[in-house]
């Protein structure tokens, strides 16, 4: 092919730098909306589109860089097509980079995306867009350094990263130039907390309060902010170090005998301490420097660059490999021929006169050496994803000096996934004209026919399904005439999942995930055989997920989003006897679990640590950070819109709805049922909400709906809180005799409407027209404009409200009376009070109620606007920090950050050890696997075994695993047969039965209960 470049015309203006924030909300909620910012302004250039390059380059456009060069002057041939998955057969003899061109431009047409096809030289680097990062993969080591020289002389430095994979292993080297300044170095949200009081010493002591616990470490940097008393705190020069903890304080290294008092003035206001990021510079030396002299004692782990902790001293020989293989490429003109044994062993010896060139201080494992130089050619899908998601992160780093940077290598390898090659006959890794060819050198043939005949149940076909996907599709996982890859998700695609779910595009927003993701991976690769579903799967599809569809799985990959459904998963693994391959991600976090038959522990035999709930208190009365106003707010608008106008619409719908709720109170002859009270309970909430939508609240007109919108605001921001403070004035104490308003709690104050307040506005807009949409109200049509709104809300008029004595408000501090004050009321009456207030229907005969369900990523439906206001007036009553509505809908959205680059690298690893476990399962050495690309961190970790009962008696008498279980095949026995098998066979007496019906037992039969031994004859 012709040497050319060129760069495609039908793109978005990119020098508008807006970010979209909701395609790119999960990322932000990941990195900050700066490093999204920065990355929009930069210019990367890769040169080498193998399967790798392709990775690091899909990586890197859903990042949404502003400019990317694509480089390569190689043309395609059908070895690349194990890992390269935006090339086929049709595209053999055609430029890398031209070809994949096309593809990789729809992940994100809103990049300049250039190709070049000439040799690799400074002129392109420097081109139409200078670059701000140089990625090179595939070239001679000279060349390379000449690059990376080239890229630290200018101004500023141009940040370079060298990748490389050969077989099992793989290297990163990062320089971005020799002063580098990372802001941020975790990434992590900066530890805050309330300070209770401060001490006049030497070394300060600061306390906070009991129901806080410190979360500073020793050696962290802090600094004050609203410190009363002691003011001199909120002005220091600089942060303060911490140098010893405690559970409620923490000292630091200030004298504080000088300053003044500490003490707290205002009871809407309190100080903080504030953890300080402190910037760390860091020199980095260039590859020339590096080949000679690595120094790994510069890992930011603290690990020597060791990921393993089998494989101590494992990063300093595939140093030395790595230098071997440049070495014998530039002696040779190639790197080793694939399985070739001379070509091993000039491997092993050029690796030895490195070691004695440059003085090397490392222990040559030859057998490490001969199966890397069997195996260097091929690049393997698993692989380029593991390093295409590093890379992909790097680039954010490199841009936005948010988060530590590869410092200067990375080396990892899965060494331990490579076969025997010693014990297999040399036909079975010899190429057979396939497109798995790659593969088929390092694994062998019949491995391939395994691969291909896999029956395998993928649950979910979000961002880890996608990706997992891809990696299926390259290995070649069910693309045998026998194999199947089952997958379900019941979810449709949104526009916030295009950034990191890279089978989806614009036109498939709306579409099932499932079934666009089967279509895409069909371009990939045509003989994948896949079963798309749309089922979730619960005990509810057990009758489309059924024992036969369970008992035919080779295994199960789940690419799930919450714990609940990964739980019933594996509990369906370990009843069938099934391995699991569990992942997740958390922004730069991720993890995977094996979970293997017999060998380890199951998924749901391990406990996460519960997450901390702000008491309903807290929420309701006393926030003390944006967190619990937006929580309110969220339940604020699923009360109303969603739960109440649910039973509204039921109730309007169902003419028979009065009857029914009362039948599940009293039975036929008006007499108590016997959970009669508690039911009354429910039905009284239930009704309360009936009662505001259809009575009190009810609206003809949009400017009815103004009306609502205005004495809701009075209801929220004015009169609860006058109640508050009316039933706990300032000198309130509590029941130990201290001051009630203390820390963390804030007096609040009342909001006192102004319609020229943007925020008060909000939420009557927001209000008005949520209002209109839940009633479909006949004159309603869609504002946001406020002189609509002003001229009606000057005409309402707002009730004086006045603070009533007696009413009770939770305060966290419970007592006899609290409990049972509920205990007299007669809960039977009030149902029937209020089933009598209900609504005559016939004087309604077009009334309708729309429910609505917060859908968070939707600009145009209010719902984040409601919430965003209420919040931030709420904020207002309590002195807290507002927030914009981005940051609202993170929170309230409870959106869980999400990177491609986490994704891409995690499912690598889980691709890796499936690959283990159907070469041999008995001799595996499985690794999970604890990540941070952030740090960057990637820690492999043997998986802990499956717990034995050995503390009781046991059948079998040595203990049992949660995968253990007894098959009683006697034929269709009674529950009395049942009974006396365990007696007969075992010795041991059957005292209880239950049956498990969804989440519930309900005991079928125990011996202590006398109405179930009627069971006894039952079959």
């Amino acid at each position: 092919m012709n040497s050319f470049a060129f760069r495609c015309l039908f793109l978005a203006d990119v020098s508008q730098q807006e970010v979209d924030k909701d395609l790119y909300s999960r990322t932000i909620a990941a990195l900050g909306e700066d490093v999204v910012r920065a990355v929009a302004s930069s210019t990367v250039f890769i040169s080498g589109l193998n399967g790798l390059g392709c990775e690091v380059a899909k990586n890197v456009l859903l990042g949404g860089v502003k400019v990317l060069t694509l480089h390569d002057s190689k043309d395609i041939t059908l070895w690349d097509l194990s890992s390269q998955f935006y090339l086929s057969e049709k595209d053999i003899g055609k430029n890398r980079a031209a070809a994949s061109l096309p593809k990789l431009q729809e992940l994100n047409t809103a990049v300049v995306v250039n190709v070049q096809t000439a040799p690799l030289n400074t002129e392109m680097i420097k081109g139409d867009y200078r670059s701000t990062l140089v990625i090179v993969l595939v070239s001679p080591l000279t060349g390379i350094i000449s690059i990376n020289n080239f890229c630290r002389s200018q101004t500023p430095p141009i940040k370079f990263i060298r990748v490389d994979v050969r077989g099992a292993c793989g290297q990163i080297f990062a320089d971005f130039g020799p002063e580098f300044v990372v802001n941020d170095v975790n990434g992590e949200n900066p530890h805050s907390g309330i300070i209770y009081h401060v001490s006049n010493d030497k070394q300060a002591v600061i306390t906070v309060p009991n129901d806080e616990q410190v979360e500073f470490g020793i050696g962290e940097w802090v600094t004050f902010k609203d410190v009363e008393g002691m003011t001199e705190l909120n002005n220091l020069p600089g942060p303060v170090k911490v140098v010893d903890t405690a559970m409620y304080n923490f000292k630091v290294d200030l004298d504080t005998t000088s300053f003044g008092k500490y003490e707290r003035k205002s009871l809407n206001r309190y100080g903080t301490v504030i953890e300080a990021k402190l910037p760390k510079k860091l020199e980095f030396k260039s590859l020339e420097e590096n080949i000679k002299n690595p120094d790994f004692s510069r890992d930011p782990n603290q690990f020597n660059g060791v990921f393993d902790f089998d494989k101590f001293g494992r990063p300093e020989l595939l140093h030395l490999v790595f230098n071997a293989l440049d070495e014998y490429q530039r002696q040779k003109g190639d790197l080793p021929a694939t399985q070739d044994a001379a070509a091993a062993d000039a491997l092993v010896q050029i690796a030895k006169d490195c070691k004695a060139k440059n003085g090397f201080d490392v222990e040559i494992d030859e057998s490490i050496v001969r199966k890397i130089s069997r195996t260097a050619r091929a690049i393997l899908s698993p692989m380029a994803s593991i390093f295409g998601g590093i890379v992909g992160q790097e680039v954010a780093k490199a841009v936005s000096n948010k988060h530590h940077p590869v410092y200067q290598y990375v080396y990892l390898d899965s060494i331990e996934m490579l076969p025997d090659y010693d014990s297999m006959l040399p036909e079975e890794v010899q190429p057979t004209g396939s497109r798995y060819d790659a593969q088929i050198t390092v694994f062998g043939r019949s491995f391939q026919g395994k691969l291909g005949a896999l029956n395998l149940f993928m649950v979910g076909c979000g961002a880890l399904g996608c990706e997992l996907f891809k990696n299926f599709a390259m290995m070649g996982v069910a693309c045998g005439p026998n194999g199947k890859v089952t997958v379900t998700d019941d979810d449709v695609i949104e526009k916030s999942n295009l950034s990191r779910q890279f089978l989806f595009r614009n036109y498939n927003v709306g579409q099932s995930k499932s079934i666009a993701a089967t279509t895409a991976i069909k371009e990939m690769n045509g003989n994948i055989r896949v079963d798309a579903n749309q089922d979730r799967v619960s005990p509810n599809t057990e009758d489309v997920y059924h024992d036969k569809f369970w008992s035919g799985l080779d295994c199960v990959v789940n690419a799930l989003d919450n714990v609940k459904a990964r739980q019933y998963v594996d509990a369906r693994c370990v009843f069938f006897e099934k391995p699991l391959f569990e992942s997740g991600t958390m922004g730069t976090k991720c993890n995977t679990q094996c979970v293997i038959p017999h060998k380890t522990i199951n998924y749901g035999g391990r406990k996460d640590p519960e997450t901390k709930e702000a008491p309903e208190c807290a929420l309701h009365n006393f926030p003390h950070n944006i967190n619990h106003c937006l929580s309110l707010g969220r339940s604020e608008f699923i009360g109303i819109f969603d739960t109440k106008a649910s039973e509204a619409a039921k109730y309007i719908m169902d003419p028979n709805y009065k009857n029914e709720m009362s039948s599940k109170i009293w039975g036929a002859d008006g007499s108590e049922l016997p959970d009669a009270q508690s039911k009354a309970k429910e039905a009284n909430e239930i009704l309360d909400g009936i009662i505001e939508l259809l009575c009190d609240g009810m609206v003809k007109s949009f400017e009815d709906c103004v009306v609502w919108s205005r004495l809701k605001f009075e209801e929220y921001f004015t009169n609860k809180i006058k109640q508050l403070i009316f039933s706990c004035p300032k000198d309130m104490v509590n029941s130990s005799g201290a001051p009630f308003w203390s820390p963390p709690k804030r007096f609040p104050t009342m909001l006192e409407f102004n319609a020229d307040d943007a925020m008060h506005m909000n939420f009557i807009i927001a209000a008005s027209n949520l209002k209109a949409r839940l009633y479909n109200v006949s004159d309603y049509k869609e504002t946001r404009d406020p002189s609509f709104f002003k001229p009606i809300l000057a005409s309402v008029v707002v009730p004086e409200f006045q603070p009533k004595d007696g009413v009770k408000i939770e305060t966290g501090e419970r007592s006899a009376d609290d409990r049972d004050s509920n205990s007299n009321t007669d809960a039977l009456q009030q149902v029937k009070n209020k089933l009598a207030k209900l609504p005559d229907l016939k004087s309604h005969p077009n009334l309708k109620v729309s429910p609505m369900e917060f859908e968070k990523d939707d600009d145009t439906n209010f719902h984040m606007d409601f919430i965003s206001a209420f919040a931030n007036l709420r904020a207002r009553n309590y002195s807290i920090e507002e927030v914009d509505k981005l940051q609202a809908r993170l929170i309230a959205g409870r959106i869980i950050p999400a990177l491609a680059t986490t994704t891409s690298m995690v499912t690598g690893f889980v691709c890796i050890e499936m690959i283990k476990y159907f070469q041999n399962p008995d001799k595996a050495v499985f690794k999970d696997l604890q990540a941070n690309l952030a740090l960057p961190m990637f820690m492999q970790i043997d998986p802990e075994s499956a717990p034995k009962t050995e503390d009781l008696k046991t059948i079998p008498a040595d203990g049992f695993t949660v995968w253990d279980k007894i098959v009683i095949d006697k034929g269709d026995l009674t529950v009395q047969e049942f009974v006396d098998f365990w007696k007969n066979e075992y010795g041991v007496t059957c005292t209880a039965i239950g049956v498990q019906i969804g989440d519930a037992a309900i005991a079928f039969y125990n011996q202590f209960m006398q109405g179930t031994k009627k069971n006894l004859p039952c079959k």
